[in-house]
């Protein structure tokens, strides 16, 4: 079910890629761990029911001692009680097997339920698996458009930390007034101020990063090459009904309430019940031997409603699990309306920021010639040059934070 993966080292100062990073994940994450081996115990379990149908072998021993002797029959066949000594201490061991033959299929029954509960545990385990993806995806894709703001602020602090010397030395040349002056330097302080908040936002996506790949050491991302793209509504409706997580969990989960409601209904049938013994006996100084079977009919006529309390309790179960699939079936289709539809704006916006720079990047290069040339105010070159390198961020940023979101699209899907 689960490939196995190199086990890799994210922490040598080398790039890390964004699949060698879901790989890591997949191998160290204590939570996909636990859902792993919970899994392999829900299979055991399932191996143990199918012994349980195939009956008992055992072997006994038994010693009584009793207050007075007494004689024990059989023990040799035909026997006359008149001919035993008796005796205080009676010795019986052997062979027994013991299985039911018949219960309505209840056990059977059993046996599909548990063989549904270890598929609905591997369900788990997969859907585990991927949500750890997914998060990894979203915290790789996270860190590189912060990176790409925090990119585009470096950028500005340098040219304000520029425009600042150069205002410096017109105002000590008195051809620049303090005002001017006093703006840039306030500026470079609201700069430096919004690096410090987006580094400590980085540090932190960083740290999250380290929770999912269970590991303390620093790391750093590789770019990703992020085409973005818009997608048709109905585009994947059939590949989400089949392979969406969430659903294929509520309909393993149903079909076990189905099978446990047909175990509580088998148990209104009798039970037969078949074991076999081969024994030895010591007695007053003998032994001898015989073998015996029996057949058990059981038939409970009055319980007091217990087992019809135990098939509604079943019934209810199944009907709740059928009103659950409907209803996570109606939510994954809004959930994923909702997320093309918030994908293909974002297409769009990003689209829109790439028209943006161009134009920011033209009205900064005015404002600052006319300022230099001393045709412009300090207010507009600011406001040009703060608009060019938020466009720049938020231009670089919005592609990998469609890809972020696209990690939600591939979870929905199963992929």
């Amino acid at each position: 079910m689960f490939k196995k993966t190199l086990l890799l080292t994210p922490f040598l100062g080398f790039g890390l890629s964004l699949e060698e990073a879901v790989q890591i994940a997949l191998s160290n994450n204590p939570k996909v761990k636990a859902q792993l081996y919970r899994y392999k115990g829900a299979k055991e379990e399932f191996k143990s029911a199918i012994a349980q149908r195939l009956g008992e072998v055992s072997l006994f021993w038994r010693y009584t001692q009793y207050k007075f002797p007494r004689v024990v029959a059989p023990i040799s066949p035909p026997v006359n009680p008149a001919n035993f000594r008796g005796d205080d201490q009676i010795r019986i061991y052997g062979l027994r097997y013991k299985v039911r033959l018949f219960d309505a299929c209840g056990q059977f029954f059993t046996i599909l339920a548990k063989r549904d509960t270890a598929r609905l545990y591997s369900l788990l385990a997969e859907d585990s698996a991927k949500e750890t993806a997914k998060e990894v995806k979203k915290a790789y894709f996270k860190i590189l458009a912060l990176k790409e703001r925090l990119k585009a602020f470096l950028l500005r602090k340098r040219e304000v930390e520029k425009l600042y010397q150069i205002v410096k030395n017109a105002y000590e040349l008195g051809k620049r007034p303090l005002l001017d002056l006093l703006k840039v330097k306030a500026k470079l302080w609201e700069v430096n101020s919004k690096l410090s908040q987006l580094s400590a936002q980085l540090e932190r996506t960083k740290n999250k990063l380290r929770v999912l790949l269970n590991t303390d050491k620093p790391l750093e991302v590789d770019e990703v090459k992020v085409t973005p793209k818009k997608f048709g509504e109905e585009q994947f409706i059939g590949l989400l009904l089949k392979n969406n997580p969430k659903l294929k969990e509520v309909a393993a989960q149903r079909k076990i309430a189905e099978d446990y409601k047909r175990v509580a209904l088998s148990h209104f049938a009798p039970t037969v019940d078949f074991t076999y013994s081969t024994q030895k006996y010591v007695y007053a100084g003998k032994s001898s031997s015989d073998w015996s079977f029996t057949v058990n009919v059981n038939f409970p006529i009055m319980d007091f409603g217990k087992r019809f309390f135990e098939y509604r309790l079943a019934r209810y179960e199944e009907r709740k699990r059928e009103e659950l699939l409907k209803f996570t079936e109606r939510e994954v289709l809004e959930n994923y309306k909702s997320l093309v539809e918030t994908l293909n704006a974002m297409v769009d916006t990003i689209k829109a920021n790439e028209r943006r720079l161009e134009f920011a990047e033209e009205a900064y290069r005015v404002e600052k010639e006319k300022y230099i040339t001393g045709r412009g105010k300090i207010y507009s070159l600011l406001k040009a040059q703060a608009e060019y390198y938020q466009a720049l961020g938020e231009y670089k940023a919005g592609i990998y934070e469609w890809a972020s979101l696209k990690a939600e699209l591939d979870y929905l899907l199963g992929f």
